[in-house]
């Protein structure tokens, strides 16, 4: 018996070509430097705003007495200055790394206007919550409680919206038209007793050349979503691939990861109980009382230390939920090829990273593919002997 939630050794040489696995590596690890180069930038704005008291001193410009006004100027001025902040890494990163492998079909029209939407979303999701947050601080003590129960509220809310309200932003999407495949995708949801509300297609060629499919939404809202890159390969490929989604709706997974971040977001709510309460911290923020929404800086600080030691757990249930998604496409196209064609091919065509090491295995939210291969490998093995 398969243990999904084991990682699954696996040789990566037994199903790449060295050139593939170097290829692979040469082309993710200018962005793993990029990554580290922006994460040094933004933990360095972020100490600057607490060590020179720029918030309260921002706040201050605006009101010295409704905390409302300040709330809003403190999100405002740190979203659009963050944002700034990320542009240079993401040009470089869009126009430059990507381009020159062939990926990257963004034009700076689209850039920009992409960046100027979620600078946007960001404050349109951000304010509310911040409001939320600092209403409940300066009503009861007990506003670490209250702010985690909105906290996940709003994120399960996200999930329900996403498809209809977010999504269609950023990207244009479109019924199938491609009657064969949406009859072999239809029937194989149907099969599984799922009714989704439709297959669309998603424009993601106007900015990648990446392939990719995903499921979405909750209750009617559900839908699969093909990239239209994805549309050039075989249909048992993309049955493997929507196979591999409609096993992640079987499976509660999107209830299952709902109930994680309950847990982990009522840890960092803990956390952040003490860090806002901490005296010397707001001293070092230039802020009397957490009641000063200018303490927004330390929060932020918080989130951004807690949350990546709180994903190592999200990551880890993200892996085994992966291996049980493609346990079930296998069940249930019973396909074995189409697997192997599916993960050896999108791994290779979007330079997945075939071989990470230990601290980058950990903060995966997928087995890396010559785990999942082996796994297929070992389903056949298991289907043979029976």
């Amino acid at each position: 018996m398969i243990k999904t939630y084991r990682r699954i050794p696996a040789d990566p040489a037994e199903w790449f070509e060295p050139a593939e696995v170097a290829k692979a590596k040469e082309y993710q690890r200018p962005l793993t430097v990029a990554r580290a180069i922006s994460l040094a930038i933004n933990a360095a704005f972020l100490a600057a705003i607490i060590f020179t008291h720029a918030a309260p001193r921002f706040a201050d410009v605006f009101s010295k007495s409704s905390w409302i006004v300040r709330l809003f100027a403190v999100v405002i001025g740190f979203t659009v200055v963050g944002g700034l902040i990320d542009v240079p890494i993401s040009v470089w990163t869009t126009f430059s790394h990507e381009k020159k492998w062939g990926f990257s079909t963004e034009t700076p029209g689209g850039f920009v206007a992409d960046q100027l939407k979620g600078l946007v979303l960001g404050l349109v999701l951000q304010i509310p919550l911040f409001l939320g947050t600092w209403a409940f601080i300066r009503w009861t003590k007990l506003w670490w409680i209250y702010g985690w129960a909105t906290f996940f509220f709003f994120t399960g809310l996200l999930a329900f919206l996403y498809p209809i309200l977010i999504a269609p932003i950023f990207n244009k999407f479109t019924p199938l038209t491609d009657e064969s495949l949406g009859t072999k995708l239809t029937a194989l949801a149907n099969a599984q007793g799922m009714r989704i509300k439709s297959i669309e297609v998603m424009d993601a060629s106007k900015r990648t050349r990446k392939d990719n499919a995903y499921f979405s939404g909750f209750g009617k809202t559900k839908q699969i979503v093909l990239f239209d890159n994805l549309l050039s390969q075989s249909h048992d490929v993309i049955a493997s691939i929507v196979g591999h989604e409609i096993g992640h709706w079987k499976r509660r997974h999107l209830v299952t990861a709902l109930l994680s971040a309950a847990v982990t977001t009522f840890l960092l709510f803990v956390a952040l109980r003490f860090l806002l309460t901490w005296t010397t911290l707001l001293h070092w923020a230039g802020v009397s009382s957490i009641k000063d929404p200018a303490a927004i800086p330390i929060l932020i600080v918080g989130f951004a230390v807690c949350f990546p030691v709180l994903g190592l757990f999200s990551s880890w249930l993200s892996r085994a939920h992966e291996r049980q998604a493609d346990l079930f496409a296998l069940d249930v196209t019973d396909d074995y090829d189409a697997f192997v064609e599916t993960e050896h091919g999108l791994s290779t065509r979007n330079l997945i990273d075939l071989a990470p090491s230990w601290w980058r295995y950990v903060r995966l939210s997928h087995p890396p593919p010559a785990e999942r291969l082996e796994l297929g490998k070992l389903w056949k093995a298991g289907r043979a002997t029976v």
